[in-house]
This record gives C-alpha cells, structure tokens and sequence, in this order.
C-alpha cells in the first residue's frame, strides 16, 4: 500500500513572526509620532492673543475676614486689556462686580495700572494661607497669583 507522507501543520517561523512584530511595532511608533505632532501644532498654534498680553499683580493687601482684597494690577503686554470687563476668581470662586475701584472701568494700554478694590467672597479663609487670585482677560488670557489672608489687620 502506497502512503502519502503527510505535512505537519506548524505555525509560522519563529523568523517571520520576529519580522512582523517588528514591523507591527514601528508602524505604531509612526502613527503615534504623527499623532502628537499634530496636537502640539494645535497646541502651540490656538489663541496667540494670550501671549500679546502681560498682566501683573503689582500690590495687594487683604485685610479682614472674609474682608477686603485691594491693590494695583499693571498691563506689562504689548496690547491693551478692558480691566472692566476682566473675571475675577480667589480660589475658584467667581468674585460678583469684577476688580471694581478705578479699574471698573478702566481699558489698559500697555504700562498702565489701575487700582482695585473688591469684598472677598464668604467662605472659609484661614489667616496666613495662600490662595489663588485668577484674572481672566475678556480675550482668554488666563493670569494666576498666589495671595496671602492676612486676617483682621
């Protein structure tokens, strides 16, 4: 009786599965090269006002508490900045009227300041502890200062 020799059913080669996991692996690391790229173009491509502005916190004082938070804030950008319309957030909470004092109506050109003057918001502020004062410009720009409670001085 005449037999057929028979093939063994075996995988691929140990040669060729090394090949295309290497291949499988580069072929990620583009994808994901060309991924990143693309976010950080539009990272570093989106707004571009923010970078025109500069706004510093000159002086402040806090006094009370909660109390008063006083002081001067100065545009040290190359564009001017309504200071009337400005946001204003102490430690992630919304302050009601803005700035007030003389920058409630004030447009900033580059090099001015204006004084200001607002009640701090009701919460609970400890003597002595920093807290974040946030100004955020009516055209996005995003300003951060950290602020001390000096308590009933």
């Amino acid at each position: 009786m005449l037999t057929i020799p028979r093939r063994k059913n075996r995988g691929v080669s140990q040669v060729i599965a090394g090949l295309m996991l290497i291949a499988i692996a580069v072929a990620a690391a583009v994808l994901l090269y060309v991924y990143s790229l693309g976010v950080s173009e539009r990272l570093g491509t989106g707004g571009g006002q923010q970078v025109k502005e500069g706004l510093i916190l000159a002086a402040y004082r806090w006094s009370g508490n909660p109390g008063i938070i006083s002081g001067t804030i100065k545009n040290v950008g190359q564009s001017s900045i309504d200071a009337g319309r400005t946001d204003v957030f102490l430690h992630g909470m919304p302050v009601i009227g803005g700035l007030g004092g003389s920058c409630t109506s004030a447009i900033l050109n580059p090099t001015e300041s204006c004084d200001f003057q607002f009640t701090v918001p009701a919460g609970s502020w400890t003597t002595g502890a920093i807290y974040q004062l946030k100004l955020v410009t009516p055209s996005g720009g995003v300003f951060s200062y950290p602020v001390t409670q000096a308590g009933s001085g």
